[in-house]
């Protein structure tokens, strides 16, 4: 019995070194980061640039332009999709929305985009608001901080709202030039998610935040599943940035707190695929959290992804026209008491 138990012991022992070994050397020769593929590459030369702001990595051109599949991108002198508006905002209340894509209005005209939608109906409706989009695509939560910090709190905004993306989580790796034909293209390298191929459960989601060889399992496995049938969509995915993108979204709220300046939010998910959200998880944690924080949000989830589902997708992850139409009257109905409730 005794010499059971010892054998038993070297046999653990020797796999727990295996696995410490191979812990250390992934750690050592392998990074999760993309390749540029020119999946989604920003047009340098026309409306795209490398920043100064080393927490930005890029941003968008002031008074540059550039017309992409019969769309026109238009941008204003202080460097953003939008009208041309003053840094005085007069006698009226001003709403600045932060985000990505979605905000910048990818593959939709200026007009089209929840933001300039919802300006048209607060007025329309006697109220005298300025809606002013700040959106740059590809932007995270951490970019969106410093987005806040050093560019929108110059407009004195009365709300700043957040438009919040489940993949606004990754972590911003970095982002290199290169050459496609006669242009300079930048192509933003950020985290991907890497899917819970084994199912997750509180093991598995402690070995994917802590465990390197981990992370790298289910992502080998996931592209065998995929190769072997491309609509494999797994149940629950990890996103790298996860954890720093929560500690930045308190900072946003902590920031504009001490600004005496309202901040709100709003979620909007990514395209449902038949039944699979493989951000449910991510989800529940920013309600949770915006909840722990007396943020007041709005999910346009039931909206887009299950009424409205099949309809008002560009993709996977932009609503078109219809779509913004369909989050305009939602936001109109969300912000319109906040934005008066202290003048009561």
């Amino acid at each position: 019995m005794k010499k059971f138990f010892i054998r038993t012991a070297i046999v653990v022992l020797s796999v727990l070194f295996t696995f410490l070994a191979l812990e250390l050397i992934l750690r050592m020769v392998y990074k999760f980061k993309f390749s540029p593929r020119g999946i989604a590459p920003l047009p340098i030369a026309k409306t795209y640039r490398l920043s100064k702001n080393k927490h930005l990595l890029y941003e968008l051109i002031p008074n540059s332009n550039a017309r992409i599949e019969g769309i026109d991108f238009e941008i204003n002198g202080w460097g953003f999709r939008d009208n041309k508006y003053q840094k005085s905002k007069g006698n009226k209340k001003r709403i600045i929305f932060i985000g990505d894509s979605l905000t910048y209005g990818w593959r939709i005209h200026l007009n089209e985009t929840y933001h300039k939608r919802l300006e048209r109906l607060l007025n329309s409706e006697g109220y005298g608001v300025e809606v002013m989009g700040m959106g740059v695509a590809g932007y995270n939560i951490v970019q969106e901080y410093y987005l806040i910090k050093e560019r929108a709190l110059e407009f004195n905004p009365d709300m700043i709202t957040l438009q919040i993306c489940p993949n606004d989580f990754e972590q911003t790796v970095s982002i290199k030039k290169y050459r496609k034909g006669k242009h300079l293209v930048l192509v933003p390298y950020h985290d991907f998610s890497i899917p819970y191929v084994i199912k997750k459960g509180r093991i598995t989601e402690f070995l994917m935040k802590y465990s390197h060889l981990y992370k790298f399992i289910n992502l080998k496995l996931f592209w065998l599943k995929r190769k072997n049938d491309k609509n494999y969509n797994p149940g629950e995915v990890f996103l790298l940035g996860e954890e720093k993108s929560f500690r930045y979204l308190k900072k946003i709220k902590d920031l504009l707190k001490r600004k005496n300046i309202q901040f709100s939010a709003v979620i909007f998910p990514v395209r449902k695929r038949k039944d699979a959200y493989p951000f449910a998880s991510l989800h529940e944690e920013i309600h949770n959290r915006l909840e722990e924080w007396e943020v007041p949000y709005l999910d346009l989830y039931e909206d887009l992804n299950i009424k409205n589902r099949e309809v008002i997708w560009i993709g996977r992850l932009h609503p078109d026209a219809k779509g913004n139409e369909i989050a305009a009257q939602k936001i109109f109905s969300f912000i319109a008491p906040l934005l008066y409730e202290n003048d009561e």
